[in-house]
């Protein structure tokens, strides 16, 4: 449907959303300019923008899409570096409203938080807990956790603590055609009653389902075996039997499977000591081969910074009293 090119049929969709929604509907031209760019080079003009309150909200944004053939965009900080925020669709922009922790629970180390709260922030109510949500992508005082759920974001130290997905227990989300599910660790008995829904969550376990057991091979041999691969469906964790977690399948689909409302994420302890080594290192190569020896030690992070930065750091009045000692 050519939503922009019919005048009427925007009408419709407009007062018809509005009706249903308790946030903001935002179609005017200057909200569809603003919203039509992220941290990206690309910019794509939005068909409109919402601003959910509650999950009542994506609810009806979903189906009233569905009907007018439309497509709905998640949108979380706009930090995204390669336009996966922005496209002709509804964007629904979760960092207005939906952004409160609903519970920490420091004994069983989790927190159940709706997508809007910005990373940094949410480490902030962690803090006095000595707890943190563990992936920490350079924009994360920007970031909301709901983009890092959707890109999979990992940070400097996800070489201890893993990627987004390695820290996701649980998704409350909508699926496409406006229904309510929770997505979380099944196997046996508890997997077996998804499958056997007459619903559409039963239809997406039974395809999930099959789609791992014909393509097993397929997906062994074709996936890497590394650290960080954040591309693509993670089709590899539904290849090891009847034990998994549909919600690790949601983690980097980017919002074109479902629409995260509140997700129950893994928090570990804040380290007591943090400490800093610097190699100073005259080639590229070099540097390469230093860091295969520093793995030896388990470092919590390891982190490359080329001369151009260095000298850039030097010659600016802000930065060149604390690079002194390199």
């Amino acid at each position: 449907m050519t939503v922009q090119a019919n005048a009427s049929d925007t009408r419709q969709l407009v007062e018809e959303l509005s009706s249903h929604v308790q946030g903001e509907v935002r179609f005017d031209k200057m909200s569809r300019a603003l919203w039509s760019t992220d941290a990206s080079i690309y910019q794509i003009e939005p068909v409109g923008v919402v601003l959910p309150k509650s999950q009542d909200d994506v609810i009806a944004v979903l189906e009233t899409a569905q009907k007018y053939g439309v497509s709905v965009l998640p949108r979380g900080g706009g930090t995204s570096l390669a336009g996966q925020t922005v496209g002709e669709s509804i964007i629904l922009d979760f960092s207005r409203y939906m952004r409160d922790v609903i519970e920490i629970n420091a004994d069983e180390g989790w927190v159940r938080t709706q997508p809007g709260i910005i990373l940094d922030e949410l480490n902030q109510m962690l803090a006095p807990h000595d707890l943190l949500f563990a992936p920490d992508p350079s924009t994360s005082n920007r970031g909301n956790v709901g983009g890092a759920l959707g890109n999979n974001s990992c940070g400097a130290h996800s070489i201890i603590w893993g990627k987004t997905v390695d820290n996701v227990h649980e998704l409350d989300v909508i699926l496409s055609n406006g229904d309510t599910a929770t997505f979380g660790q099944l196997n046996g008995d508890s997997l077996e009653a998804k499958m056997r829904g007459s619903n559409f969550e039963g239809d997406i376990y039974r395809s999930l389902f099959e789609i791992g057991e014909n393509n097993r091979d397929e997906v062994l041999s074709r996936y890497p075996k590394i650290q960080r691969r954040v591309s693509g469906y993670n089709l590899d964790e539904f290849v090891g039997g009847n034990n998994f977690n549909m919600a690790r399948f949601v983690v980097g689909s980017e919002g074109t499977l479902v629409t995260i409302t509140e997700a129950k994420l893994r928090v570990v302890p804040t380290p007591k000591y943090k400490g800093l080594a610097v190699l100073h290192c005259l080639e590229l190569i070099e540097s390469m081969e230093a860091t295969v020896a520093a793995l030896d030690i388990n470092p919590s992070a390891i982190e490359l910074i080329g001369s151009m930065i260095i000298r850039q750091a030097q010659s600016n009045l802000s930065y060149s009293r604390i690079t002194d000692f390199i």
